[in-house]
């Protein structure tokens, strides 16, 4: 298959929780058959502690996010921003976390990123604690020692996953996270997905366009052999 979609993400990003649906939806109707790759952006590069004065505008931007959406951010998630002494957001451990599943699959890199987004946003777990981390992994059905193994080498690629990420954004001229990028015979184009929050309609018809003007040309080049 000569299409594959390119997501840039970042597991403490809302809007990358919201898009959450559409996922779902791309793997319902491309029967699973459309390759997914997953590339961190990393939204907080080092640990950022989040000072109590700018706790509320994460608050209102959430609230945004679940009505534009209908994603929901759990009150102990809520509670936990309001009123936690330190609230430190720290992106590498989240996202090697994901990325640590990429090799066996884009869908399997999503499951995981499914699971720590709904620890932070719902459950209010701290997804830059490593054993946080590896009880979502168990739940996943993958050993401790199998989920440490690949976190190790997902954690020694980051560095360049992170810079293929933002060379893929600069290429497209996209910014911000998500970012939807479909790769179709080595060409990239920029995907609206912020249409697809309440209609994803649109979004998908563009993917299935590009998909089945492989699929012709795969079909003339059968023909010709």
């Amino acid at each position: 298959m000569s299409i594959r979609l390119h997501m840039i993400f970042d597991p403490l990003c809302g809007w990358c929780y919201a898009v959450s649906p559409l996922l779902k939806q791309l793997e319902a109707h491309f029967d699973g058959k459309l390759p997914l790759v997953f590339h961190p952006g990393l939204l907080f590069a080092q640990p950022n502690a989040i000072p109590p004065s700018y706790r509320e505008h994460i608050i209102a931007a959430d609230q945004h996010i679940a009505t534009l959406s209908g994603m929901a951010f759990g009150d102990a998630y809520l509670d936990r921003v309001r009123t936690i002494d330190e609230l430190v957001y720290y992106s590498v451990p989240s996202a090697t976390a994901v990325m640590s599943q990429a090799d066996a699959s884009g869908y399997a890199a999503w499951q995981m990123l499914e699971k720590v987004q709904h620890a932070h946003y719902v459950d209010a777990a701290d997804i830059s604690d490593m054993q946080v981390l590896q009880r979502l992994a168990t739940e996943l059905g993958l050993s401790a020692s199998a989920f440490n193994a690949a976190y190790a080498k997902a954690h020694a690629d980051l560095p360049a996953q992170v810079q293929t990420a933002h060379q893929l954004l600069r290429q497209v001229g996209a910014q911000g996270f998500p970012s939807f990028i479909l790769e179709s015979e080595g060409k990239f184009q920029r995907l609206n997905h912020s249409v697809a929050y309440q209609d994803s309609t649109r979004f998908l018809l563009e993917i299935e366009r590009v998909w089945e003007k492989d699929e012709i040309q795969k079909d003339e080049l059968l023909v010709g052999t």
